[in-house]
């Protein structure tokens, strides 16, 4: 995954070009300086010879002073690598190490909070570490909600699991599909970093939505009939709405990799491939195959057992 938004552009664009030419004849760092600024408590500090020293940075501007504070210093770095990469962000605690090690050095007090830096490059490094930490939480949370909703509507733990993993295993396999043909198809060298939360969110609600309308169908007729025919009439009666929902859905999803932009591209291409999946595998195929393997677990810890069932569905 890259947060490298100079990626999402198509390469025959024009900031696109204006970038490549700027990193073949200058440095590539040129268009998107890091900025660091310290505040050096009029203590001389010599971090712009320390910055110098780092093998990946190419040039580092003479100290500028605040116009309010003139203890606060101002550094532009280049850097030697597209400022928009993975490898760029990932340098950015190390430059904060270094301005931090320099103002211990000079004397200066506490200087883990004199030190800022800005830029596009530590923009990029804070939206990559807010979007995994969000990951992190949204995703649970989302299993959570949606896990306590179908115990509330379907009192049964059996059920809730499987449709749970199923709807796992489908955005998974999304992803891999999309991966597949953004990168062969495409030529994409990386997903956009923000893409499997979207999808994963996008997926996980459409794909319970379907769970949710078949499964009670099968609930409801299982009531009046042996477990096997309720899967059988339960998909065959839902298996024409969530076709045709799925396919204008998907249709509307794939819209998107006609756009130039390839965040949209991605997310349009994944979540299209996550919808297919879903209805024409994981809800004809996946969920009534595990749901009949189980038989009258499958809707445990239910009231209502096979025998039952097949009682019921008996000519009296």
């Amino acid at each position: 995954f890259t947060y490298d938004i100079m990626s999402s552009f198509p390469k025959d664009m024009a900031s696109r070009e204006g970038f490549d030419t700027i990193g073949k004849q200058f440095s590539p760092g040129e268009l998107a300086p890091v900025k660091i600024m310290v505040d050096t408590e009029g203590k001389p500090d010599g971090l712009d010879q320390k910055l110098k020293e780092l093998p990946y940075v190419d040039e580092v501007s003479k100290g500028q002073p605040g116009s309010q504070n003139a203890n606060i210093i101002a550094y532009d770095v280049t850097l030697d690598m597209n400022p928009y990469s993975s490898e760029a962000m990932d340098q950015i605690p190390h430059l904060r190490s270094t301005a931090e090690q320099a103002l211990q050095a000079a004397g200066v007090g506490s200087p883990a909070d004199k030190v800022w830096i800005s830029g596009q490059t530590a923009e990029q490094y804070d939206t990559r570490e807010t979007g995994d930490r969000d990951t992190m939480v949204i995703i649970p949370v989302v299993i959570g909600m949606i896990t306590l909703l179908l115990l509330v509507y379907l009192r049964s733990i059996t059920a809730t699991v499987y449709l749970i993993l199923t709807v796992i295993l489908s955005y998974f396999s999304a992803l891999g599909l999309g991966w597949l043909i953004i990168h062969y198809g495409l030529g994409a060298d990386a997903i956009q970093g923000a893409i499997p939360l979207y999808s994963f969110v996008f997926l996980v609600a459409l794909g319970e939505d379907y769970n949710i309308f078949m499964i009670s169908s099968i609930w409801k007729k299982r009531k009046h009939m042996p477990l096997k025919q309720a899967i059988q009439e339960g998909v065959s009666e839902t298996g024409s709405v969530i076709t045709s929902a799925g396919l204008i859905l998907a249709g509307t999803f794939a819209v998107l990799a006609s756009l130039p932009i390839q965040v949209l591209v991605q997310f349009g291409i994944i979540t299209a491939a996550g919808v297919l999946l879903d209805t024409f595998i994981v809800r004809p195929f996946l969920v009534p195959a595990i749901t009949a393997l189980l038989g009258r677990f499958a809707f445990w810890p239910s009231s209502h057992t096979e025998a039952e069932n097949t009682k019921a569905g008996m000519p009296s």
